[in-house]
């Protein structure tokens, strides 16, 4: 099977990389929360076929998308997704695509797209989340669905993301509940803002979440990381009052593991499970 060099704006990458599975696409695209343009990379599973369009994936958005598999695109390390996702699908014989954003190297700036509202104990007093996810929304995903075979509907359409992009993505899932199915959140940072400012974000999201929304957190305990357990699971608490059940949420908790790519890849399988079963 030949691969396609050139798939509507998306050019296939083959500069050097840690990947081993898969085949990896990026486009240099003009965004909504930035002044400046902001390459959005496609990962598309080794059993993808060009050549057949009755076979579609679903597809899971994800934030900081130069972390996902290749290590020679961030100073902090990589998920590793296309090994989670070449051992998922050899277990279970079920294949997603994976869409990211990157995000600046720049922490203030990267806060600020990531944060749905100005934050207590942080610098953001502009906050994009909600450009950033309703340009996933309005903008990247019918892009996605026309150049790649993919399954369109609710439940085979995720959000994703860890720390600011954890914050992020459980607020696109909680809002945007008509597109998005899922919400993988890990390590978000809910601890930016006070108990009661979360509690009162939290009664406002309650008004829009879907119970048959799907919801996975993730937190680890060591050093940093261990600043993320309280609100992580406060949020989850509150959901499980709201309605949401076993089936529909999920948390796992390692006090042994920090605030790293590595421990989010821990974790991704879960998830991915959680998400396709």
């Amino acid at each position: 099977m030949d691969i396609k060099r050139i798939i509507g704006c998306f050019e296939l990458d083959d500069s050097q990389t840690t990947m081993e599975y898969g085949t990896y696409y990026k486009a240099l695209m003009d965004v909504p929360f930035s002044s400046s343009k902001r390459n959005v990379r496609v990962w598309l599973p080794e059993e993808y076929d060009f050549n057949d369009s009755n076979k579609c994936y679903p597809v899971i958005y994800f934030s900081d998308g130069q972390n996902l598999v290749n290590k020679y695109l961030t100073a902090f390390g990589d998920w590793g997704l296309d090994k989670v996702a070449h051992s998922f699908y050899l277990d279970k014989k079920k294949s997603f695509i994976a869409v990211g954003i990157d995000s600046p190297k720049e922490d203030q700036t990267r806060e600020e797209e990531l944060s749905p509202y100005a934050t207590d104990r942080g610098g953001v007093k502009k906050p994009l989340a909600d450009i950033f996810v309703s340009f996933i929304v309005s903008d990247l995903k019918p892009i996605i669905d026309k150049e790649f075979y993919t399954l369109t509907d609710k439940a085979n359409t995720a959000i994703a993301g860890s720390s600011m992009g954890g914050l992020m993505a459980f607020y696109g899932g909680a809002k945007y509940n008509d597109t998005f199915g899922f919400s993988l959140d890990f390590s978000p940072a809910f601890l930016l803002y006070t108990k009661k400012r979360w509690k009162e974000i939290l009664d406002s999201l309650n008004l829009m979440m879907k119970l048959d929304s799907k919801f996975y957190f993730f937190v680890g305990g060591k050093g940093f990381e261990r600043k993320f357990i309280k609100s992580t699971f406060y949020t989850f608490e509150y959901m499980k009052e709201i309605g949401f059940d076993s089936d529909h949420i999920k948390i796992e908790h390692n006090k042994k593991l920090i605030h790293h790519e590595d421990s989010w890849n821990m974790y991704l399988y879960d998830a991915i499970n959680f998400w396709l079963k």
